[in-house]
């Protein structure tokens, strides 16, 4: 398999950064984060929850219940949010999601089209839309999971 430069993904480890540094790293992902936060609002407004963890907005219950089971996912990263079923789903799954906010970091207002555009790409040429997309790859590896 070849890995990809622009998708690997360091984990969460913040380091020595300026206040300047995240607050610029905060509204470069801005745009994909607003997206996040209307299923926060949504979820908090449908009986909801939320807590902080490194760096990220986690909302769990109520809608980002409905939509986690509707749409067949544990959690999902839109910025510096993440959704998800409950807070046990999100435990597990949160170094995956931290992945998913590290390349957002990277790639700002357009990681929605860059993770859309490679679900596409890979389902062209015959392999699966989330399994095989260059993102999710690069999540689990960044995470040590399984890459089967």
């Amino acid at each position: 398999m070849r890995r990809i430069p622009a998708l690997s993904v360091r984990p969460f480890d913040p380091g020595p950064r300026s206040r300047w540094h995240w607050a610029l790293a905060y509204l470069w992902v801005a745009p994909t984060s607003l997206v996040g936060l209307v299923a926060g609002v949504l979820t908090l407004a449908t009986g909801g929850r939320v807590q902080v963890e490194r760096g990220a907005l986690e909302f769990y219950g109520g809608f980002s219940r409905w939509m986690a089971r509707t749409c067949r996912f544990g959690a999902m990263t839109l910025g510096h949010v993440i959704v998800g079923d409950s807070a046990e789903v999100l435990a597990i799954c949160r170094d995956h999601e931290q992945a998913h906010v590290r390349q957002a970091e990277r790639w700002g207002p357009l990681f929605i089209p860059a993770y859309l555009t490679a679900s596409l790409w890979v389902s062209l040429r015959g392999r699966h839309c989330y399994f095989d997309n260059p993102f999710e790859i690069a999540a689990r590896r960044a995470c040590g999971e399984s890459q089967a």
